[in-house]
């Protein structure tokens, strides 16, 4: 990776963060012969490549192998070193990808150091050596720290984020998880699924609250049943360090002592000490930065994507709002993302997955709506993996049959998702849909099954 120090250099684009709200919009820029500057003030790929998507993923699709041995009573053994050092590696990868993207284009200059705005096109690299850049435009990609809480400092030990998680060197034989997001239910899954003994606590009335209720109980029964602790409605009050372990104190008076506990209450944007001030940037009263449509803020010239502006935390969104901010500084040609068609996932064995509206939104909305909801343990796709939780949501509005939104709760959902995109876009007819041939043996197959449904001639349900 070629890492550039400079007195001062002008570019067409500063980027400031290099992950996925960052380097593709960068790779995009020089594909159109602008000159970028990328600006990262720690490891290449961000959050999402280093501390969140990729390690988790890894780790993931491993306990996932493990719980499916557990399903015939299997033994199984593994070295935990094996297993971070095997996840290390993957990160190592993809990281030194984006760093092989960014040397293949010689238009791209990448600094090591934090970015601050000093002036509309002036922008201060704090390193080693101080240096300055110049830029006509900006694109602010800063990302977002893991939220603190006040009784749980980090000590990066045994009070840790996900930052410290996937590279645990020794494994921990209990832990605790405060906040029961979407974080904190793919911990428990996890790591349950590795033989850890795992206490999950959320604050308010159940796990993932932001969900259909329908849904969170769904993975709230399928986490307890593999063993987890699941504890609502219940806070933190207070962590001390005995020996080794940390015991702490929650709100229900219960007192547990396990070897760590991992804070997953939400996420801050990285949105201080890089300038906003200087050039009078609007943020919000959480302090994500403020955007328009064409995610610019209301400084001209400078824009903002990623999980820096809010709204879901995604991966996914970021590249495809780092996508569009550069067409729209390249060529005034971009697009607006719609948001609602973002496809959003819970990789927690059980998986979630969703498009469009639920049913929380649209009755806070006052829409009135038609809900199907089908079990869809016939697939043999699912019975396969004994998910008998597994089901599939549609809201629908009463008279035309517009898709509000779509909900799957079933092995692989993160996959399945993408084929339900068309049907939700109305790309295609329900009447389409039930004459596409889907593979066998795939839980994809469920999309003609409720196409079918829909047109009253359901082939693998009983028809009422």
């Amino acid at each position: 990776m070629k890492v550039l120090s400079t007195i001062k250099k002008e570019f067409d684009v500063a980027i400031i963060g290099s992950g996925t709200g960052g380097y593709p919009g960068a790779i995009y820029l020089a594909q159109k012969g602008l000159k970028v500057a990328v600006i990262e003030e720690n490891l290449t790929g961000g959050e999402c490549t280093n501390y969140g998507c990729v390690p988790s993923k890894a780790i993931y699709q491993f306990a996932e192998s493990i719980r499916t041995l557990k399903n015939i009573s299997a033994n199984s053994s593994y070295e935990w070193e094996k297993l971070i050092e095997w996840a290390d590696n993957s990160v190592k990868g993809v990281r030194n990808g984006i760093e092989s993207l960014f040397d293949s284009y010689d238009n791209i200059a990448y600094f090591k150091g934090k970015g601050v705005l000093k002036a509309k096109n002036k922008i201060s690299i704090i390193e080693e050596n101080n240096s300055e850049i110049d830029a006509k435009n900006v694109i602010l990609a800063t990302g977002t720290d893991p939220s603190k809480i006040p009784v749980a400092d980090f000590d990066k030990k045994g009070i840790i984020s996900n930052r410290e998680v996937f590279s645990l060197k020794e494994k921990p034989n209990s832990m605790l998880i405060v906040g029961g997001g979407v974080i904190g239910v793919e911990l428990a899954n996890m790591f349950s699924s590795l033989g850890i003994q795992t206490y999950l606590v959320e604050l308010k009335e159940r796990i993932l609250p932001f969900l259909d209720k329908d849904v969170s109980q769904a993975i709230k029964g399928y986490l307890v049943e593999k063993g987890v602790k699941v504890m609502e409605r219940t806070s933190l009050k207070g962590v001390s360090k005995v020996s080794e372990n940390y015991q702490v104190l929650l709100s229900n008076d219960e007192k547990l002592e396990v070897d760590k506990v991992i804070i997953s209450t939400g996420r801050s944007p990285k949105t201080k000490n890089i300038g906003l001030e200087n050039l009078g940037i609007k943020i919000d009263e959480r302090g994500f930065i403020k955007v328009n449509e064409k995610l610019e803020t209301n400084v001209s010239g400078i824009y903002a994507t990623g999980d820096v502006v809010g709204g879901p935390l995604l991966a996914h969104k970021a590249i495809i709002e780092s996508i569009s901010a550069a067409k729209w500084i390249s060529e005034n040609n971009g697009f607006h993302v719609d948001y609602y068609s973002i496809p959003q996932v819970i990789f927690s064995g059980l998986e979630i997955a969703w498009i469009g509206m639920g049913e929380n939104e649209l009755n806070s909305k006052g829409i009135n709506y038609e809900k199907i909801k089908l079990p869809i343990y016939y697939l043999a796709a699912v019975r396969i993996r004994n998910e008998r939780r597994s089901f599939i949501k549609l809201l629908l509005d009463k008279e035309n049959k517009k898709i509000y939104g779509i909900e799957i709760v079933a092995p692989h959902a993160s996959e399945v998702i993408s084929s339900y995109l068309p049907l939700y876009l109305n790309k295609i007819t329900i009447e389409e849909t039930s004459k596409i041939t889907y593979p066998h043996l795939t839980v994809s197959e469920s999309i003609r099954d409720i196409a079918e449904y829909l047109l009253g001639e359901p082939i693998h349900m009983i028809k009422k």
